[in-house]
């Protein structure tokens, strides 16, 4: 480092002006202290700069100008020596001053630091800590693996054992998966000597040369598709590729050249009768059809082409049998120095200057295994974007699991959801579903002009349902200002259309109902979100589910309403028009499943709010006392962001303590158990007459439902018993059982 030739004659300064000097050796650093004490001069240097700073005003940041009149005013103050001008030498001569080092500090007392002629106080606050395999990036930087020390010591070698190559290649892959969680590429997949070199190293053994097209055929089109779909934030990935060509190749490069040769190096591998022959086989036919997969999802068609998604999914189905197959394998050990091949310093000249810090490999084969079995189901899911009706897209593809997958399964969802003209179609089928009349297009212009701006917030509401749950949660909360202008321009729509349509318009609102449907799915899932990445105190728990209980009463009256509407019969144009009855209220006679699950999933969150606020009025649950508090505080918090968008009623917070009040009276456990006895019989209605994703998440409702109904019952025992007192700030609530619905816990004692 370049301040090293300025120490090497330290002088001790007996005064309290004196500097410090950052360890340098390993020996200083057992002797000398971590952070020296400063004397009331530096607390001088430090007042100075602030009132310099302030006296700048809003001149902006410390540009190097700024810096530098402070230094000369510090100096002119006599805060700190005048540094003199550097010469530095053509040739450094480097010399050991440990000994020398450990006598000056023998010497020092507490409070003096040291310091050269050409290193200062300054100098130190901006340099490093070198010698600290934490902070110094050339911390043994002589030790960092080379090629031609590698191949001296025999760790890379011009041919290899079967075993050992089945080794490297399931390596590759768990590092594949590490690198699509978002560590960089250098610190996983190019820590494999082989591939510095692919000419010399890689082309003389025929197996890993097919194996390597193949794998950097995936890893160009993963790193192409999460390009394209650009959801990803810093910590889903990694863009920077730190001057590494995925482009290179062994002795193929496209999907027909790749393809064959895997085929004919699996015809030599099939000759053999051994175990590990068969297994290389098998990691080559996976990687193959995985590779195959990716090419086709990532791959730009040209003149609006879409994308064989039935083809890449036959793939991924052969590659989870593939994987289902090794789960079986009878493999013998891989040899102890198979994985040396594998070593992060070789790529620690390529990363930016830091901490030099490594990705620790996943060395459980069933781990493996299964981060790779997720993955593949997640692709499946992705593939499933055009099947799904707009609201369940804009909910989330993933919506149903209780993670967040993998940058590449994200991204390749949002590119198929993005795919020219998908999109559109679906918000014109979707506002025919609502009602529009379907020549609505042809007669007002202005329903196109809805279609694209509506289109345009959809667009962007589908890239926060591929973003992480986190970045979701967070950017939710800016949506509803632009729902709330699409709201008014839809009312203004239909007010159009009515005077077009007049009475051939079955329902009065479809555009607004469309909007108003939009927005309260937004909301009911940002604050839905809030359970699953566990903001939420146990005490605001009724509270949330208090507010979640008037927005799906909304979006249930509204649906209502709509499919009454669908059901009404049309009538003769010859014979005289009947007065229509008031459909307002009233529920149509054959629901659809989708509405059927709304209606249990409210009714099951009111039994939530009723047996919480019931809780916590007596002071049962085990909740801090400072979260009672601030709890109106808490309510500004949490629906701030949903004020934004203009709703019926504004729920306030005063609304939330009178519902409360009234959920603390004797009979509310009987009418909680009531409104879980309703939702029990939806749920079983919806799984009796339907099948698929709402059956399964009425069978995931039903659980939470049993056990808030045992929860109420064990409740009344106690409250019947001694008045609830041995159940005093005992009672808890886990989302173990649902992610967003909370099943209430009775300790045993």
């Amino acid at each position: 480092l370049p301040f090293m030739s300025s120490c090497e004659l330290p002088k001790v300064a007996a005064s309290s002006q004196c500097w410090i000097l950052p360890r340098v050796f390993s020996s200083f650093l057992s002797s000398f202290p971590h952070v020296c004490c400063l004397t009331s001069t530096s607390t001088d240097i430090a007042s100075s700069k602030k009132k310099k700073k302030k006296a700048a005003g809003e001149g902006g940041g410390a540009s190097p100008e700024r810096a530098e009149a402070n230094n000369e005013d510090a100096v002119a103050a006599g805060y700190i020596p005048p540094r003199p001008e550097r010469e530095e030498p053509a040739e450094e001569e480097w010399l050991d001053i440990s000994e020398m080092c450990g006598l000056a500090v023998g010497a020092m007392e507490a409070g003096e630091m040291m310091s050269s002629s050409r290193f200062h106080l300054f100098d130190a606050m901006s340099a490093i800590e070198i010698m600290d395999p934490k902070m110094d990036t050339g911390y043994k930087g002589d030790e960092d693996m080379t090629l031609e020390r590698a191949e001296k010591e025999g760790i890379i070698k011009k041919s290899l054992p079967e075993r050992e190559l089945l080794a490297i290649w399931d390596r590759l892959l768990m590092y594949y998966m590490l690198w699509m969680e978002g560590h960089t590429i250098v610190q996983t997949i190019w820590c494999c000597l082989y591939l510095h070199n692919l000419e010399e190293y890689v082309k003389p053994i025929p197996s890993l040369a097919a194996f390597t097209d193949v794998f950097l055929l995936a890893c160009r089109f993963a790193n192409k598709s999460v390009f394209a779909a650009n959801i990803f934030d810093d910590e889903d990935y990694m863009p920077m590729l730190f001057d590494i060509d995925l482009q290179q190749c062994v002795t193929n490069s496209t999907a027909e050249e790749v393809t064959a040769a895997v085929r004919e190096e699996q015809q030599k591998l099939s000759q053999s009768n051994s175990i590990i022959a068969n297994s290389l086989v098998k990691r080559l036919d996976f990687i193959l059809e995985y590779a195959l997969a990716i090419t086709e999802l990532g791959s730009t068609k040209p003149n609006g082409e879409k994308r064989n998604v039935a083809q890449a999914l036959e793939s991924i189905e052969r590659c989870s049998e593939a994987l289902s197959s090794w789960e079986k394998e009878a493999l013998p050990e891989a040899p102890e120095n198979a994985f040396a091949c594998f070593d992060h310093s070789i790529s620690r000249k390529l990363l930016v200057p830091g901490p030099p810090r490594t990705v620790k490999p996943v060395e459980d084969t069933k781990a493996v295994l299964g981060m790779w079995k997720t993955h593949l189901e997640d692709l499946k899911l992705a593939c499933s974007v055009s099947k799904l009706s707009l609201p369940a897209l804009v909910d989330g593809v993933f919506s149903d699991t209780r993670r967040d997958p993998n940058i590449l399964a994200r991204s390749i969802a949002h590119s198929l959801s993005m795919e020219s003209g998908f999109l559109g179609r679906l918000i014109m089928t979707t506002l025919e579903d609502f009602m529009l009349p379907p020549d609505a297009k042809q007669h007002c212009e202005e329903v196109k002009d809805l279609v694209t701006t509506g289109g345009a917030m959809v667009a962007h509401l589908l890239r926060l349902s591929h973003a992480s749950r986190a970045r979701k949660f967070r950017r939710l909360a800016h949506v509803f200002t632009d729902l709330n202008t699409l709201q008014h321009q839809s009312w203004q729509l239909d007010e159009q259309l009515r005077g077009i349509f007049a009475s051939n318009m079955k329902y009065p609102r479809p555009t607004w109902l469309w909007i108003m449907e939009l927005s309260l799915g937004c909301m009911v899932s940002k604050l839905m979100l809030g359970f699953e990445l566990e903001l939420y105190d146990i005490g605001e728990y009724h509270m949330i589910y208090w507010y979640t209980d008037y927005l799906c009463g909304l979006r249930n009256y509204n649906l209502n309403e709509l499919y009454v509407a669908k059901e009404q019969p049309i009538g003769d144009k010859k014979k005289a028009r009947r007065p229509q009855p008031d459909r307002k209220g009233q529920k149509p006679r054959a629901p659809p499943a989708h509405l059927i699950f709304s209606e249990a999933f409210q009714t099951t969150i009111r039994g939530l709010f009723r047996l919480l606020s019931f809780c916590s009025g007596r002071g049962l649950l085990a909740a801090p006392g400072a979260v009672g508090d601030l709890l109106e505080q808490r309510f500004v918090l949490r629906f701030r962001s949903l004020e934004n968008f203009r709703l019926p009623h504004l729920p306030t917070f005063q609304d939330f303590k009178a519902s409360s009040k009234c959920a603390e009276a004797p009979g509310v456990l009987e009418a909680a158990q009531m409104s879980f006895t309703e939702a029990m019989q939806a749920s079983d209605k919806l799984i009796k007459e339907h099948t698929g994703r709402w059956a399964e998440q009425a069978q995931s409702l039903k659980r939470i439902i049993v056990a808030n109904r045992l929860a109420i019952v064990q409740i009344s025992r106690a409250i019947e018993a001694d008045g609830g007192s041995k159940l005093k700030g005992k009672i808890t609530a886990t989302n173990a059982y649902h992610p967003h619905l909370v099943a209430v816990q009775i300790p045993k004692d």
